[in-house]
């Protein structure tokens, strides 16, 4: 239990460490984290292992952006207008799916995989072979708001398929879409989290007909998929660690940034290929 305990308090730190630094929620590090902790639990079905899974990784990727925008808001760096122009459509997006998601049985382990493993090799590519944008392109397209419509929906779809916040495609997309540099896209990702992973959040503490998840005869602490005793000491290194790696974030040279950020993506898929295989 003390180890299980340490365990999920180091992947708290390392989540929002890496929020903060590379503007993706936390998401790639979390999910791995509460997957090794289900996998105790073999008589839950695969299809509710991935619904316990998906809401308590928004539910941290959620703390992860509110730290985030706290910052912004001291250092009065915070776009409340685009943040609000991606995250309207993004929730509504990432609400819907998850809802689809909760109400069925469709959505199973090996599907929820595969569509981590998709997102991760696009970040991967995206930060390896990426075109940093000219300041002129990052003024032209930056001000129109249709590009921002589509990458709040492409963001709130993978907030809910995937648990990992949005941030992994926001990152590689703001860039392209809205041609800012790697910098400003990160900011502005981790500002946006919290309104695609708000709604889903409530979804999920109110879900109903819900497993009971128990080990050696305790019954865990939960609502609806929100796993507490799990959450929590995640949760703690995300509030004290989040705002770490924004500082950070503004003194590391942006290949160092694209380097980590590949870097990590890479060790990950490799260890869900491996699950896989």
């Amino acid at each position: 239990m003390i180890l299980d305990l340490g365990i999920l308090i180091i992947g708290g730190c390392l989540g929002g460490f890496l929020a903060g630094l590379l503007g993706v929620g936390g998401g790639m590090i979390f999910i791995p984290f509460i997957q090794y902790m289900l996998s105790d639990f073999s008589n839950i079905p695969d299809s509710e292992i991935v619904k316990f899974t998906l809401a308590n990784s928004i539910g941290l990727v959620f703390l992860s952006g509110i730290s985030g925008i706290s910052r912004q808001a001291k250092l009065k760096i915070y776009s409340f207008k685009n943040s609000l122009y991606i995250g309207i459509p993004g929730a509504i997006a990432a609400s819907t799916m998850n809802w689809a998601i909760q109400n069925g049985n469709w959505y199973v382990k090996s599907d929820f995989q595969k569509v981590f493993l998709l997102f991760l090799l696009l970040s991967i590519l995206n930060m390896i072979f990426g075109k940093q944008s000219t300041e002129l392109e990052q003024n032209d397209i930056g001000k129109k708001i249709l590009p921002k419509i589509v990458l709040g929906l492409l963001a709130g779809t993978v907030v809910a398929l995937s648990g990992l916040g949005g941030g992994i495609i926001m990152v590689p997309l703001i860039r392209y879409l809205l041609k800012k540099p790697i910098h400003e896209a990160t900011s502005l990702s981790l500002s946006i989290v919290p309104l695609l992973s708000f709604v889903p959040i409530i979804q999920n503490m109110m879900a109903k007909n819900v497993p009971q998840l128990i080990q050696n005869g305790y019954n865990f602490p939960q609502s609806g998929y929100i796993i507490w005793p799990y959450f929590i000491p995640l949760a703690i290194g995300v509030i004290f660690f989040s705002s770490f790696g924004q500082k950070t974030a503004q003194k590391v040279p942006v290949l160092w940034l694209r380097v980590i950020f590949a870097v990590l993506s890479t060790i990950i898929l490799i260890k869900t290929l491996y699950e896989i295989f």
